[in-house]
């Protein structure tokens, strides 16, 4: 935990979205703050749908899996999308530092629900979305969990699984 109470999640080498090692990828790194769970980002050239315009997928991707780890760690279990619905209010600017922001609206083991939202450091919002979420089997996280990068700060999500 940092001084200022924010919580950094654990990261990948390969994924789309946090992969520090995918080039092509948004490369955020997730963190908690005051409850929920967030995503600062940069749209680059290269995300694009046209000229500095954040493709919506890429929006999407960056929705879901914020709302992914919401879910994660409200029930301490990785998960894959059920469904993702997205509204798109305003044009998302690359180049520009955006943040997702994500909480839980309804948890339990067999399918949860988070909303989340992008807003610029202005606070104004260009999209929002709602997600549904399966979680993984204690084993099938365990397995994901293994393979994330943890560096010393991060929160341990997963560990009481461990304990089981």
């Amino acid at each position: 935990m940092t001084n200022d109470g924010i919580r950094f999640l654990p990261n990948s080498k390969p994924c789309f979205i946090c992969g520090e090692e995918n080039p092509a990828g948004v490369q955020t790194r997730f963190l908690v703050e005051n409850g929920l769970v967030k995503a600062p980002f940069m749209g680059k050239t290269h995300h694009c749908g046209f000229d500095n315009v954040v493709h919506g997928g890429i929006v999407a991707a960056i929705l879901d899996e914020c709302m992914g780890w919401a879910i994660a760690r409200e029930i301490h279990r990785m998960c894959f999308t059920g469904e993702l619905t997205v509204r798109y209010l305003k044009p998302v600017p690359a180049n520009r530092r955006m943040t997702a922001c994500s909480e839980v609206i309804k948890a339990n083991r067999r399918i949860s629900t988070a909303r989340g939202w992008i807003v610029d450091d202005e606070g104004a919002e260009y999209a929002r979305a709602e997600g549904r979420f399966i979680p993984l089997s204690v084993e099938g996280t365990l397995e994901v969990d293994d393979n994330l990068l943890y560096r010393g700060d991060e929160e341990r999500v997963f560990d009481c699984l461990r304990e089981e």
